[in-house]
């Protein structure tokens, strides 16, 4: 995609299936529950909705950024690994996060956990909640007045033989003042601003079909390769057909940030896919920028909580990641930048330099550190186990 980042089809791996290991833990009493969004009760979505924006309002002594700001600055600067940028150290060349990288899943784990200790900093009971792209009620709930808010507006787009569509800058719900960064709200093919507001076009096609079949998910599921199952989850250019063979598509987890930023393709006639994208419309599908959008941080819980599921099922354990043939940033014990000692620099994507902005942070955090979602203090309504005491109450 001429200058910009692109996702790509990666290479098969050809790692051999371990034994299964499961769960070691014993109860999830004492552990944080994320709750899906369409359970959340109006006072769960107000205390999530008024965390969120404190984290986004609050400026740390030293900095010109918020807290919110810098874990998306993070996310976008992953960028500035790839190899048309001046990166430095033994990152240098090797994008953390994207494109079809095994570390795509521990990367956003570490990245929705700060976020999350963030929140709970304001209100303790706070948990990010997570999108279900299978329930059929969950896509309203979100986009709804009193939670995330619906489709942009002010601005219509016309694709010739598919139809004209509107969206825009969000002016509806909590976050219709939400105000971003521009020089780190940015489109990822020129780098260029989006401006100070979130935009959204919602369901442009091909990404207007939704609930997502749970035949997708189950497929995905089924695998037993964790490099195989890390690309279909992504989806960036890998899928899964009706028999369970891998093709070359947009699925899964991009297909949810399709929906609410929308894409123009460049041929309707052809499978959506990233050679085949000519333009994005909004910020949750400039995926640099996306976590801006506060929708973000539900289908990255989502993501969190299918890898979580799938874990569980067998796939626990070390064994199941890459270990010493993978690039550096990729292999089970390799730090992950930017929580690698300072080890790396990223290079910038424009003219702005975004490297200056960055947090600083002696952390040091590797995939290893990020297997075992338990012992990060938080599960899933859908990954409680059976406790050797009742989480609830009986009823009387």
């Amino acid at each position: 995609m001429r200058n910009g980042v692109s996702y790509e089809m990666t290479p098969m791996p050809k790692a051999s299936l371990p034994a299964p290991v499961y769960p070691e833990a014993k109860s999830d009493a004492n552990l944080s529950v994320r709750k899906s969004i369409v359970d959340l009760t109006s006072e769960e979505k107000a205390a999530f909705i008024n965390a969120l924006k404190k984290v986004k309002n609050t400026i740390p002594q030293g900095s010109k950024l918020s807290i919110f700001d810098k874990l998306v600055l993070q996310h976008v600067m992953v960028a500035g690994f790839e190899k048309p940028f001046k990166s430095k150290g033994p990152a240098a060349g090797y994008n953390p996060a994207h494109p079809g990288h095994p570390a795509f899943l521990p990367w956003h784990r570490q990245l929705l956990d700060d976020l999350e200790n963030a929140l709970q900093k304001v209100d303790p009971s706070v948990t990010i909640p997570y999108w279900d792209w299978t329930d059929p009620k969950a896509l309203d709930v979100m986009l709804s007045n009193d939670f995330m808010g619906g489709n942009g507006e002010g601005v219509t787009v016309d694709i010739p033989g598919v139809g004209t569509f509107k969206g825009g800058p969000v002016k509806s719900g909590p976050f219709a003042d939400w105000t971003v960064n521009e020089d780190i709200h940015i489109e990822p093919i020129n780098f260029t601003s989006l401006g100070p507001k979130i935009i959204r076009f919602l369901r442009i096609p091909p990404f207007d079909k939704y609930p997502m079949p749970k035949e997708v998910i189950d497929r995905m599921m089924n695998l037993d390769d964790y490099e195989i199952f890390s690309l279909v989850l992504e989806g960036g250019g890998t899928g899964l057909d009706e028999n369970s063979k891998i093709i070359e598509d947009w699925a899964v987890h991009v297909v949810s940030h399709a929906m609410i930023g929308g894409v123009v393709l460049k041929d309707y006639d052809k499978t959506a896919l990233p050679t085949n994208q000519a333009r994005n419309l909004g910020t949750m599908m400039s995926i640099l920028s996306s976590p801006y959008d506060p929708t973000f941080w539900l289908t990255h819980s989502n993501v969190d909580r299918l890898w979580a599921q799938w874990q569980d099922n067998g796939h626990t354990g070390e064994k199941f990641y890459p270990t010493k043939r993978m690039d550096y940033g990729y292999n089970l014990k390799d730090p992950i930048w930017p929580w690698d000692g300072g080890k790396s620099t990223p290079g910038n994507l424009n003219d702005t330099d975004l490297v200056a902005m960055l947090p600083k942070t002696n952390r040091i955090i590797t995939a290893a550190d990020l297997l075992d979602f338990r012992k990060l203090g938080y599960t899933y309504d859908t990954t409680r186990l059976r406790s050797e005491k009742a989480l609830l109450k009986p009823k009387s």
